[in-house]
């Protein structure tokens, strides 16, 4: 049954594909691989050292486009060697980047991605350029032409003007606020949306800060992501849980991402979905757990934050094990 509904997710991705709107920070990823962190005045080896576009809006971008979508990226880089690679590496994976602001007097981000042995990760990271975007320096028409627009961690007026102007255009909104959603006044941005993303521990940081109670929503489909445990969807009408998929995690950074872009796929690219909306019914997420579950665990075995999503690898860990959905 799941082979099946996965062939059939990639045949109706490649006849009509979804253009989807991401639009939040691109990187450029610096990703060490230590066998513990250093403490007090510790040393520690280095025992890999990466470099790689990075970025929660990127990131998805390239994994929608590995599974048949059509993304259109929108944020900023600085105006250095570092942003012009980040923007020919996301052109050649496929991702337009034509909207991408360039900022001369800015540095393009760059985060340095700490991972030890058991895929655990650390983040250092600088502002640079990728807030430099707002949303006047979208065009209009990219949204009203868009099937989906999905927000990462960005300045809160910028993700609350976007999600705003997409629903003027009746183009459904989903946003993964990422680590700073307690620190960050996104409020109005997540009122604005239809589909928010967290793990466990954003989830009780959204429930503390705002009016939206992420384990019993009302008007919102909130998806909880528990690390190794899998996911839980929760709609206004009831919660579905699929456990996930065993992974050797080497990097766990870009996970979150690369499951954004399994479960967004599975959802708009469903031939039975009305004009690509995001349903209440929660039996419409079993395909996008798996699916989403699925590439969140290719994501934790691949080095860097950026995976390479792809159907024929999806189908390899959904064959290799037996997992179920229950719906609650």
């Amino acid at each position: 049954m799941r082979e099946h509904a996965v062939d059939r997710l990639e045949r109706a991705l490649s006849t009509d594909p979804p253009t989807i709107v991401a639009a939040g920070h691109l990187n450029w990823d610096v990703t060490i691989h230590v066998d513990e962190l250093p403490t007090g005045d510790g040393e520690t080896q280095i025992e890999r050292l990466e470099q790689s576009g990075g970025g929660s809006a990127a990131n998805v971008a390239v994994g929608l486009v590995g599974l048949g979508g059509d993304a259109v990226v929108f944020g900023s880089v600085g105006g250095d060697e570092s942003g012009a690679v980040a923007l020919r590496e996301l052109a050649g994976a496929g991702v337009n980047p034509g909207h991408v602001l360039v900022d001369p007097d800015a540095q393009t981000s760059v985060t340095y991605v700490i991972v030890d042995a058991a895929g655990a990760v650390s983040l250092l990271a600088n502002e640079g350029a990728n807030e430099s975007f707002a949303a006047a320096g979208l065009d209009d028409a990219v949204l009203a032409d868009a099937d989906h627009l999905h927000l990462t961690g960005q300045r809160p007026e910028t993700a609350a003007s976007l999600a705003t102007a997409a629903g003027d255009h009746g183009t459904p909104r989903s946003f993964d606020p990422g680590r700073r959603v307690g620190d960050r006044a996104y409020d109005d941005a997540i009122a604005a949306v239809d589909l928010l993303f967290v793990n466990d521990r954003e989830a009780d940081a959204v429930a503390a800060g705002t009016d939206v109670d992420p384990r019993a929503p009302t008007d919102h489909v909130v998806v909880i992501t528990h690390g190794g445990g899998g996911a839980t969807v929760h709609t206004p009408e009831g919660a579905v849980h699929h456990q996930g998929f065993p992974a050797e995690a080497v990097d766990t950074a870009g996970a979150g991402d690369a499951f954004a872009a399994g479960f967004l796929a599975a959802t708009l690219g469903d031939p039975a979905s009305e004009a690509r909306a995001v349903p209440a019914d929660p039996d419409a997420y079993r395909t996008p757990l798996v699916v989403a579950n699925a590439c969140g665990a290719i994501a934790a075995e691949t080095v860097t934050a950026r995976a390479s999503l792809s159907w024929d690898r999806l189908r390899r860990v959904v064959d290799a094990d037996a997992s179920t959905v229950r719906l609650e």
